[in-house]
């Protein structure tokens, strides 16, 4: 499998979130309008994938998808060339140049469908996907989900103590005390976006002026969250659920908590698979997002130390699950309308973005 590097051009803030907001009106055809699909898997030939997932994360499942189909998978992953994804995944796309796109919440999957760069498709395999999951149409489909947790230092905070809301960012002992992912990219965005959809524009926005207002640390990303939960530098984080376990792989003092079991619920972030319009090898990219549905991948998910949620039924497929690793349906999981998330993020993009912002050079 290999791995490509993108363009020399920067962008800031998602180039698909500025784009997509000239199709805003358009919304997602009839689910009744798309048939199911079955597909046979290319046993050759190439698949374009641009993934806005960690590496770490989805690496393996792409591997194992190469492995067991005999395709050859050219992965652009985001996290090589950060400043620069955004900006050549919409280039690709437009141009007819990629095949798939793998996102890490449904924010730049809806960006990309409003503009019409998605093709619906509707894998057979995917049918237990509950509907939060996935796009009205199926110009996207979510294949498992990474919850976002709390994570705190048990030399500094008992269990028993430990916060179970994330309104404790700024209410209670523990207020101020914590460290966070500035919402902008990824999971903290979508996190964001599904919060303020939620609890309407004036909470959600009241929720994070707070948070920040409070003192908590605004860090660029979960692994930064997880290192100074780990060395004592903060007392508790919001991050991943993957960033959270791995703290216990690496035997540091971390423990975990899914929040707002009795509150808000918890924020299931959905990884994504579309299958992009113009895929220059179209059979390949409906085998390759086939394979996240299938068999192999869904026991890669169910059985090992991914930390990811896969989104089909594991327990009646026959598949054992580590005690560890918790069940989506055992969850009480925040409800979110994803055209609605894309439009509160939109609406306040700038407002997130200069949260915890630096100081400007003088």
């Amino acid at each position: 499998m290999r791995s490509v590097v993108g363009f020399p051009m920067r962008a800031r803030l998602p180039l698909l979130l500025g784009a997509a907001l000239l199709f805003g009106a358009c919304r997602p055809p009839d689910a009744d309008l798309q048939p199911e699909e079955t597909v046979e898997v290319p046993a050759e030939g190439e698949v374009v994938v641009y993934v806005e997932t960690p590496r770490s994360l989805t690496g393996p499942l792409l591997k194992m998808i190469a492995d067991r189909s005999g395709m050859t998978v050219q992965a652009v992953y985001q996290e090589d060339a950060p400043d620069q994804f955004l900006t050549r995944l919409h280039q690709e796309a437009v141009a007819g140049r990629a095949d798939v796109f793998l996102g890490n919440g449904s924010l730049t999957a809806v960006g990309l469908a409003r503009e019409g760069l998605a093709t619906p498709y509707r894998a057979a395999r995917a049918r237990p996907v509950p509907p939060q999951y996935h796009d009205p149409g199926f110009r996207w489909l979510g294949y498992a989900g990474n919850p976002r947790v709390i994570a705190y230092n048990r030399d500094l905070i008992d269990r028993s103590e430990a916060p179970e809301s994330l309104d404790a960012l700024f209410t209670g002992p523990w207020a101020g005390k914590a460290a966070m992912t500035r919402p902008t990219l990824g999971s903290s965005a979508f996190q964001a976006a599904a919060l303020i959809s939620r609890l309407g524009d004036e909470r959600g926005v009241d929720f994070y002026r707070k948070a920040a207002a409070a003192g908590n640390r605004l860090v660029d990303g979960d692994a930064e969250v997880r290192r100074l939960v780990a060395s004592g530098e903060v007392a508790w984080g919001v991050l991943d659920f993957d960033q959270a376990t791995l703290a216990g792989r690496e035997a540091q003092p971390v423990g975990l908590r899914i929040p707002d079991g009795l509150g808000y619920g918890a924020v299931v972030v959905p990884h994504v698979a579309m299958l992009l319009r113009g895929a220059p090898h179209p059979a390949q990219a409906r085998g390759c997002i086939d394979r996240l549905f299938g068999g192999n991948v869904t026991r890669m998910l169910g059985e090992s130390d991914n930390a990811l949620l896969t989104f089909l039924p594991i327990v009646s497929m026959g598949i054992k699950k580590p005690e560890w690793l918790p069940l989506l349906g055992a969850l009480n999981v925040l409800p979110v309308d994803n055209e609605q998330a894309f439009d509160a993020f939109a609406r306040h993009r700038e407002f997130l973005a200069g949260l915890g912002a630096r100081p400007s050079a003088p």
